[in-house]
């Protein structure tokens, strides 16, 4: 069962995003802003910061899964969530044996990252023609609402997910 764990909780993930939008209040939602939820990239980051070690790549393998499935769901353009979600992965997965997985740097981490997130799939979509928008008009219409709404899903993902996280590498070791 431990090991249905995560992919049902990523599954979970994937369903709630979808409507998350529809409960903004409506001042947010008619608004030019556009807030994409990017919330199964922040477990799979908690994940990959707390539970995979150096050897385990297990946040990658389902952002893979997952990158597809909300390819597949939600984008237009398939292939672009399951390369920018594994690829960002993998750059947090080499960096975070230089950081402490304290919740300061888990922040800072989780900002880097969807930073990177969103150019990457600011420069698909502009080349594929889905959108057509200036660097400003994406820096204060979607990436900066973008941040601010994941960094507010990260702190409840924290309190809830990461002593789990610990504890389950812990067992994982152990065995």
């Amino acid at each position: 069962m431990k090991r249905l764990l995560f992919p049902i909780i990523l599954f979970i993930i994937l369903v709630i995003e979808g409507v998350a939008i529809d409960f903004l209040p409506n001042f947010l939602a008619s608004s030019d802003m556009l807030i994409t939820p990017h919330w199964i990239f922040i477990f799979l980051l908690l994940v990959s910061l707390l539970y995979d070690t150096n050897d385990t790549f297990f946040a990658i393998v389902y952002g893979v899964a997952f990158g597809l499935l909300i390819d597949i769901v939600y984008s237009g353009v398939l292939g672009v969530y399951m390369f920018v979600y594994p690829f960002t992965l993998y750059i947090v997965h080499l960096i975070k044996r230089f950081v402490q997985t304290n919740f300061y740097m888990i922040m800072i981490v989780t900002a880097i990252s969807l930073f990177i997130i969103e150019v990457l799939l600011f420069m698909v979509f502009s080349i594929v023609g889905t959108i057509d928008v200036s660097n400003m008009y994406f820096v204060l219409h979607r990436f900066i609402p973008t941040l601010i709404a994941n960094v507010l899903f990260l702190i409840p993902a924290y309190i809830i997910f990461a002593n789990r996280m610990i504890r389950l590498r812990q067992e994982q070791l152990e065995n």
